[in-house]
C-alpha cells in the first residue's frame, strides 16, 4: 500500500478542522476533532517522518501502533491506548482499527453515544470487512481482561454477526452468558458452537457444566463423556463427570473416574479426597480413609473433618 505522506497528513488535518479555537487533545478520539495549530502540525509531520525512518513504510508504522494501542488497552492503560489509536489515525485515517479503538474506549468510559458513532464509522471504513472481525476479537480480549463481562458479550455477539460460522465466538459467548445467569442463551450459544465445531472438547465440557448446574445430570454426563472421548486426558471433564455421577448415586462410575484422575494428577490432594468420598459411599471405609490421609499429606485441608468423622477410632 503506497500512500503519499504529505497527502495523508493533509487528509488528517482537514478531517480535524471542525472546531477552530480549541486545543487538540490526544486523550480524545481524533485529537478532539479540532483544528491543529502550526506547531502541532509540524510535530505530526515529524512523527510521520520518524515512523517512516524507523519502520520503513506507513503500513508497518500503522501495524506497530495498532498493536501498541491494543496492548495498552489490555493492560488497563486507557489513556495511553487512546494516544496510540490517535497516532494510528494520524498515520492512516482510513484504516478502521483506530475507529474501533475509539469506539471501545468511549464505551469503557461510559460514553455510549460516542461509542455508537465511532463503531458506525469503523464499519463504514471497513468496506471489505477484513478488519471488523480482527478488531472485535481484540475488543473482546481487552474487555475480558478488564472484567467487563457485558462488554465482552457485546463484542462476541458482534463477532457472531460479522461471521456466523465463528465457533470460537459462540463458545466464548456461551461461557460469559452463563456467568451472568443467561442460561438459555448460553445453551443456545453452546449448541451453535458444537454444531459448527463438533470436535471441540471444551465446548462439550462447558455445556455439560451448564446442564449440571441446572440439575440435568444425565445430559451433563453425556456431554462430559463426549469431551472425554475427544480428549481422554481431559481431567476437568473426568472430575466433573465423577462429581455429577456422585450427585445421582452412580458411585461405582464416579470411583472409576476419580481413579483415572489421580493417575493423571497424582499430586492433587483434592482428587484423592473425591476418590475417598466415592469409596466411602461404596462403604469401603478403609480405602476411603487411606485416600483422605493421602489428600491431607498433599495439603488438602478439606479432608480434616472427613477424617475426624470417619477415620478416627
Amino acid at each position: 500500500m503506497k500512500i503519499n505522506t504529505l497527502s495523508l497528513l493533509v487528509i488528517a488535518i482537514l478531517i480535524s478542522c471542525n472546531s477552530p479555537g480549541q486545543n487538540a487533545d490526544n486523550k480524545k478520539p481524533m485529537y478532539g476533532e479540532v483544528q491543529k495549530n502550526k506547531e502541532q502540525i509540524k510535530l505530526d509531520e515529524e512523527f510521520i517522518n520518524t515512523c517512516l525512518e524507523q519502520f520503513g513504510s506507513l503500513d508497518s508504522s500503522v501495524n506497530v501502533h495498532i498493536d501498541l494501542a491494543w496492548r495498552y488497552y489490555y493492560n488497563n492503560d486507557l489513556e495511553t491506548s487512546m494516544k496510540r489509536f490517535n497516532q494510528v489515525w494520524l498515520l492512516n485515517p482510513e484504516i478502521p482499527d483506530s475507529y474501533f479503538g475509539f469506539a471501545s474506549l468511549m464505551e469503557s468510559n461510559g460514553n455510549k453515544n460516542e461509542a455508537k458513532r465511532f463503531y458506525k464509522i469503523a464499519k463504514e471504513k471497513d468496506v471489505n470487512k477484513a478488519r471488523t472481525q480482527i478488531c472485535y476479537q481484540r475488543i473482546a480480549d481487552c474487555k475480558e481482561q478488564l472484567g467487563d463481562i457485558n462488554g465482552t458479550i457485546n463484542a462476541y455477539t458482534e463477532l457472531t454477526i460479522s461471521n456466523p460460522t465463528n465457533a470460537f465466538a459462540y463458545k466464548k459467548l456461551g461461557f460469559f452468558q452463563m456467568q451472568i445467569g443467561e442460561n438459555n442463551k448460553a445453551l443456545e450459544s453452546y449448541n451453535t458452537a458444537i454444531k459448527l465445531d463438533p470436535n471441540d472438547a471444551m465446548t462439550y465440557n462447558n455445556r455439560a457444566y451448564l446442564n449440571q448446574t441446572q440439575k440435568k445430570y444425565l445430559n451433563a454426563i453425556e456431554d462430559y463423556t463426549f469431551a472425554i472421548e475427544l480428549n481422554p486426558n481431559y481431567i476437568s471433564a473426568i472430575v466433573n463427570r465423577g462429581i455429577t455421577e456422585m450427585q445421582i448415586d452412580q458411585y461405582e462410575n464416579a470411583k472409576l473416574d476419580f481413579e483415572q484422575c489421580v493417575i493423571l494428577d497424582p499430586k492433587a490432594g483434592e482428587l484423592r479426597r473425591f476418590l475417598g468420598l466415592a469409596e466411602l459411599a461404596l462403604n469401603n471405609k478403609s480405602k476411603a480413609c487411606e485416600n483422605f490421609e493421602l489428600a491431607l499429606g498433599m495439603g488438602d485441608k478439606g479432608v480434616i473433618q472427613l477424617i475426624s468423622e470417619n477415620c478416627e477410632n
